[in-house]
């Protein structure tokens, strides 16, 4: 008796996933999450030796809103350490942060399809530059 319980229990557990799964396909992705949407994130790591070191990314956007984007910069893990004792931050050849401006800085930046991100750092080996760029919500799409 126990066993058709347990078996009617699986079915019905089953048959509501699959619901859950087409009424799902039906509606449109939520647009808004309450944070502002990520578009890029990397990690900068200090070179071996404590000189200072050029590191570069790339990234594509299919979509360019215009005047849109925030660049922000973490200096270390977040707790006060593994910090660079200085850095530069480049945005499509453009110095838009730097260590002067503040340990964590933020400039509101011009996004293009093909995007280049250069960071030059000094630090310890461990030291690390976090450098995030988000749609600003404050700015239509």
């Amino acid at each position: 008796m126990k066993e058709r319980y347990w078996v009617a229990g699986l079915c019905l557990l089953a048959a509501t996933l699959l619901t859950a799964q087409e009424d799902q396909k039906d509606q449109p992705p939520q647009s808004f999450t309450g944070y502002p949407p990520l578009l890029y994130m990397q990690v900068f790591i200090a070179c071996p030796s404590d000189a200072p070191c050029t590191k570069t990314d790339s990234f594509h956007v299919n979509f360019v809103p215009k005047d849109c984007c925030t660049l922000t910069v973490e200096n270390g893990d977040g707790r006060g350490t593994d910090e660079a004792r200085s850095y530069e931050v480049f945005l499509n050849g453009e110095r838009v942060a730097s260590a002067d401006d503040s340990p964590n800085a933020g400039a509101k930046v011009k996004i293009l399809r093909r995007n280049k991100v250069r960071v030059i750092l000094t630090g310890k080996p461990h030291s690390k530059l976090w450098v995030r760029i988000m749609y600003n919500p404050r700015h239509p799409n």
